[in-house]
């Protein structure tokens, strides 16, 4: 199906813009054309009604907004999860640049802000991915290719999972295959280059040491972002034990780790400088109202199945730095008025099956990225490939690994399209 059986109005090389237009609304979505691209490109977003039940047809439905890149109808189509709202636009991602593909970011409920928890499960969420495909698939010939980021990741494999037919291939990018409180997280800090680590566990300490100055300068460009189910000084905290770990993230190139300040004799605006530059990675701070309300669907999801990371914390509980109930901002809180869900192991485990036992999905990570201990590991039989970034982190794509490494994922995806 994914391939595209059947002639849509227009297809093939020279369709017009209004066609692409009327293509689009026939198909059922509602159409705004905010191209072209410098390149020519038609640039379109798109706004479609989504069931809230696809096992009810009478249960409403709630808006999915979504991002199209339109390069003609004869060229693959790169769809793309990010695992929450549709944040990316038209920003292109490496394989729509390097295929010179169509390109279309998913929405994804609950994310965005519409929809109901009472409906909110992989199901559904399998189920509006391929309402879209469906939708699409007339036009748009040369096959799909399903791409994640992080949690998207999690999406694309829980969608081939069900869906498999849908696509021609996979892949993701940085997605962990975790369990609750997973353990196996804190040993990642002694992986990584010894000196920097050193560094970054002082700054912590000392940042909590200094609190009284430091707290107060790091919180005061986030003051708007509100502190009223997380208190302010809770949600300092929790920024200070995930420093390390949010270094390691989005930063860790040996130019970043020589940047770092000596707490030894850093002034407090110093600290609170390079502490807040880190933790501040989001744009709202770690634990704010803001913070959380983009990110509650998320704890929503790996409270339920997708499972956290444990962070080392003991040191600083045991010198009174952070409180003992403090909650991390790995397992966050979900939104207001929703039950915090019961995790269910077996569907965590069942997932991670999957995606040991896939077939064409392509998993990218970077040694340098915390979420590199959850890399997938392959059955014996599975003819999926994994690859391993050593120069980036958690933000790794297709031009950031070997040469060779490129060449033969771009191989495997070639073999995906028949060329």
């Amino acid at each position: 199906e994914g391939e595209g059986e059947g002639e849509g109005e227009g297809e093939g090389e020279g369709e017009g813009e209004e066609d692409v237009v009327a293509d689009l609304t026939a198909a059922g979505f509602v159409v705004e054309d905010v191209g072209p691209a410098e390149d020519g490109a038609g640039l379109y977003e798109l706004t479609f009604a989504m069931p809230n039940d696809y096992t009810n047809p009478n249960g409403g439905t709630h808006e999915h907004h979504l991002s199209l890149v339109h390069r003609g109808y004869a060229e693959p189509m790169h769809l793309v999860s990010t695992g929450y709202g549709n944040y990316l636009g038209h920003d292109e991602l490496a394989l729509t640049t390097l295929l010179q593909s169509n390109q279309l970011v998913l929405d994804k409920r609950l994310h965005n802000g519409n929809g109901d928890f009472a409906d909110f499960s992989r199901a559904q969420v399998n189920a509006d991915i391929h309402e879209v495909i469906d939708r699409l698939d007339a036009f748009y010939t040369n096959g799909f290719i399903h791409t994640g980021l992080s949690n998207g990741g999690t999406d694309v494999v829980s969608f081939q999972r069900v869906h498999a037919d849908d696509l021609v291939g996979s892949m993701t990018f940085g997605t962990p295959f975790i369990t609750a409180n997973d353990d196996r997280f804190p040993g990642f800090f002694e992986t990584v280059d010894s000196a920097c680590q050193a560094r970054l566990q002082a700054i912590q300490v000392a940042v909590l040491t200094r609190r009284a100055t430091v707290e107060t300068l790091v919180l005061a460009p986030f003051l708007a972002d509100g502190y009223t189910r997380i208190a302010s000084d809770a949600a300092f905290e929790a920024a200070a034990l995930s420093y390390p770990w949010l270094f390691w993230q989005y930063e860790g190139s040996a130019e970043d780790c020589a940047a770092l300040p000596d707490p030894a004799t850093a002034t407090d605006v110093e600290l609170a400088d390079a502490f807040g530059y880190t933790v501040s990675v989001f744009g709202a701070f770690p634990m704010s109202d803001a913070y959380l309300l983009f990110f509650g669907a998320y704890f929503f999801e790996i409270q339920r199945d997708g499972g956290w990371p444990q962070l080392p914390r003991a040191a600083l509980e045991a010198g009174s730095l952070i409180r003992a109930d403090l909650i991390d901002m790995e397992f966050g809180v979900v939104p207001e008025g929703v039950a915090p869900p019961v995790f269910g192991a077996d569907e965590n485990a069942a997932l991670r099956n999957a995606a040991a036992a896939s077939d064409d999905i392509i998993f990218v990570y970077s040694a340098s990225d915390p979420w590199s201990i959850g890399k997938i590991t392959l059955d014996a039989n599975s003819i999926s490939d994994v690859y391993v970034s050593t120069t980036s982190n958690h933000t790794a794509d297709i031009t950031e690994l070997s040469e060779a490494d490129q060449a033969a994922l771009m191989a495997t995806v070639a073999g995906w399209l028949g060329e």
